[in-house]
């Protein structure tokens, strides 16, 4: 008797192993979507983010060459824009790209069970 609630209690043991890492396997396969899905979705914002980019900045030139004269003139107002940019934008990196990601992967890893 004593032998085959013994049994009983590690096939449960089991079981509830067995779930335990079938709902991990699928906790990680769904979060590891997630990411890989914003990560895509970034990357494709990025890239038209720069083409947008190429494409203002090679107007400003142009208007900046028209309004001085000077080819080199207008290139290097044109440069010094994107400096003073990629110096605010470093600037505030923790603001803008640190403190997102970081609230991202918490609220996707320590989420609430429902």
């Amino acid at each position: 008797m004593e032998e085959k609630k013994f049994k009983e209690l590690i096939e449960i043991v089991k079981a509830s192993a067995k779930n335990e890492l079938e709902y991990s396997k699928l906790t990680l396969a769904e979060q590891l979507s997630v990411i890989i899905s914003r990560a895509l979705i970034i990357m494709v914002v990025i890239v038209f983010a720069a083409c947008v980019l190429f494409l203002l900045m090679w107007g400003l030139t142009k208007w900046l060459v028209a309004l001085t004269g000077s080819m080199w003139l207008g290139v290097l107002a044109s440069i010094a824009i994107l400096l003073l940019l990629l110096l605010v934008l470093y600037g505030y990196r923790k603001q803008l790209v640190v403190n997102p990601v970081t609230r991202f992967v918490t609220k996707l890893l320590l989420k609430p069970e429902e």
